[in-house]
């Protein structure tokens, strides 16, 4: 660990900056001005816009919603807690022995706290063609811009690239401008990361229904086009017309500035519960932060935005001094597209698994449980009770699947039994209840 010593803060109080204008950056902001009304606070982003959810940036491709709505942090949140905002200033380099931000454009920064909230960029796909004008990716609003702007003017079939949420999202956003779509997918099933092939399953049926064409354990090689983009070239042989191209094939989180500073890195910053890295002064979180898995006991990244958001504000609150842990990253995710909704928490594996399937009513329910302990559940269709479950797995409740099968065939939320445990785990008297 770097014996680096805290300088003292000014009679202006401490100086927190913030690398990031996202969720983390965003959130942490409120929370040190929330306990820190006298210190002062440097936000440095790579962007030139205000702070904006990338999560509606298919929203904003579809036509749905306007920039203006996608703000979550506008103008006037930056001067009404007297936030310096640096906008279109990339972050270099970091100096945790002298505590200096460095950036792109020359700026020098000093910080009592720093908090890297960088984010992540998605992953290239490096096969031939690439660079050919209609190939997109999906991170930033400029992004989302430049596909509108090549919606409008291209009206052929448009390639997507990946079955994860980039994918899923831009599907529908296209389905809904008529679009042709062809969506190609190295696995044998959507939303791989959080989702079965019972569950995928559901989604394919409804994307087909649309007129989706759906290419399963297959990969892009190439592209090829004049002057633009005209076909894709798969690895099975076929070549698809498109006119347009949505890559969305994971992210790599954004730590290359951090090399060589001494701050402990494994994909993305390891970071302890209170999101604080090795090195003093320093705190990272969102995507590029891999804090302690609530389930698996060791660093992982998440990359989901209520992560981001809880991973900012614990940071934002230890920057300021007052002491608070995060209560440990579980992967969960919930999304809907095209009438089918799916909501996911935890394992989707373990020692043992209850499922209930009703294929006529697209309903889905999977319960994954390790040590009389329910470790992960699925529920597509029905969602509701996915709050209940959440607060089953992260209090780490003993309970036998028996308990929850009722809840399993009628649905979590008509269980008058799960009801009752519930509100008998807030109150600390759940033994009766848990009895077969």
């Amino acid at each position: 660990m770097s014996t680096n010593r805290r300088k003292s803060p000014s009679s202006r109080g401490r100086h927190h900056v913030i690398i990031g204008n996202s969720a983390a950056g965003i959130a942490a902001a409120r929370e040190i001005r929330r306990y820190d009304p006298r210190g002062q606070i440097t936000i440095i982003s790579d962007e030139p816009s205000f702070g904006y959810s990338r999560v509606l940036l298919p929203l904003y491709i579809a036509g749905k919603i306007s920039k203006k709505e996608m703000l979550i942090a506008p103008k006037d949140f930056y001067s009404s807690r007297r936030i310096r905002l640096f906008r279109n200033n990339p972050v270099e380099a970091i100096d945790p022995e002298a505590q200096r931000v460095h950036t792109l454009k020359g700026t020098e920064v000093s910080y009592d706290s720093l908090l890297v909230a960088t984010g992540s960029s998605p992953r290239t796909l490096e096969v031939p063609g690439e660079d050919l004008p209609g190939l997109h990716y999906l991170r930033k609003i400029s992004d989302a811009e430049a596909i509108r702007k090549d919606l409008s003017s291209s009206p052929g079939a448009v390639l997507l690239v990946g079955g994860g949420l980039v994918g899923v999202k831009s599907l529908e956003a296209l389905v809904g401008k008529k679009r042709k779509v062809h969506l190609v997918i190295s696995s044998d099933r959507v939303l791989s990361q959080m989702l079965d092939k019972a569950a995928s399953d559901l989604f394919l049926e409804s994307f087909r229904k649309e007129g989706v064409s759906i290419h399963l354990h297959t990969d892009v090689s190439g592209f090829e086009g004049k002057d633009r983009l005209e076909e894709a070239l798969l690895s099975d042989g076929t070549t698809l017309s498109c006119c347009l191209a949505i890559i969305g094939k994971g992210v790599r989180p954004n730590v290359n500035f951090l090399k060589g500073t001494g701050v402990n890195l494994n994909q993305g910053i390891t970071v302890d519960q209170r999101m604080a890295t090795n090195l003093p002064c320093i705190y990272a979180a969102g995507d590029v932060a891999e804090p302690v898995d609530l389930l698996q006991g060791k660093s992982m990244g998440n990359a989901i935005w209520p992560l981001a958001v809880e991973g900012g504000r614990v940071a934002g609150s230890n920057m300021a001094s007052a002491s608070t842990t995060f209560s440990g990253g579980l992967r969960m995710n919930a999304v809907e597209a095209l009438g089918t909704r799916v909501v996911s928490a935890g394992d989707r594996e373990g020692e043992q698994q209850v499922q209930y399937f009703q294929k006529e009513n697209s309903v889905y329910r999977k319960l994954v449980f390790s040590r009389d302990r329910l470790t992960g559940f699925l529920l597509a269709g029905d969602i509701r009770g996915a709050g209940i479950l959440t607060s089953f797995i992260k209090n780490g409740t003993e309970l036998s699947p028996s308990v929850l099968e009722e809840g399993l065939e009628r649905g979590f939320s008509f269980s008058p039994r799960l009801q009752a445990l519930s509100g008998a785990i807030r109150s600390g008297a759940t033994r009766d209840l848990l009895e077969p």
